[in-house]
């Protein structure tokens, strides 16, 4: 009979040394997660009118997920709407701006003295900015800047955060 409880004993400490295990694990994994995206990171993505009827509007995405979209003019929604994104999509976004190497782009592609091989005029513009770890970059991306192969990456991104975001269900 003692061995018996001396077995049960031992199965009970085993489970509760894995549960404990488990749970502290998780609890460290969640936590180290959420550190990843430091606290003062600030993503905007700011559209332009256009000579026509493009969306005007400016988002903002904070370090815990919150989003504000501001319509201002041609989109559905006028006005301030706010919502959340998760902080896996907030990460992929991070990661987005440092694939295209972000921090090295100029400041902004809008004339021939930025780069721009061409311009076209009435077209709109985006603006990008993110704030991290202390940095902070912006770009001023002019739709009619042609010729340069950095402006795909960074439409792409663009796209990206109105993605992430949803930006269509306030849009059209």
């Amino acid at each position: 009979m003692s061995r018996t409880f001396q077995i049960n004993r031992s199965v009970v400490f085993a489970s509760l040394v894995a549960i404990l295990v488990l749970t502290v694990g998780g609890g460290i994994r969640a936590s180290s997660a959420a550190q990843q995206i430091p606290q003062d990171t600030l993503i905007t993505l700011e559209r332009t009118v256009c000579y026509g009827f493009c969306p005007n509007y400016k988002l903002t995405i904070s370090a815990d997920g919150a989003v504000v979209f501001e319509g201002r003019r041609f989109v559905k929604k006028i006005g301030t709407v706010q919502s959340t994104i998760s902080q896996e999509k907030l990460r992929e976004l991070i990661n987005k701006f440092e694939k295209i190497a972000y921090f090295q782009l100029r400041n902004r592609y809008e004339h021939t003295r930025d780069g721009c091989e061409g311009v076209v005029t009435d077209h709109p513009s985006a603006n990008t900015s993110i704030r991290i770890n202390g940095k902070s970059k912006s770009v001023r991306h002019y739709y009619g800047c042609t010729g340069l192969e950095v402006l795909d990456d960074l439409t792409k991104l663009e796209q990206a955060i109105d993605d992430a975001v949803d930006t269509a269900q306030w849009i059209r």
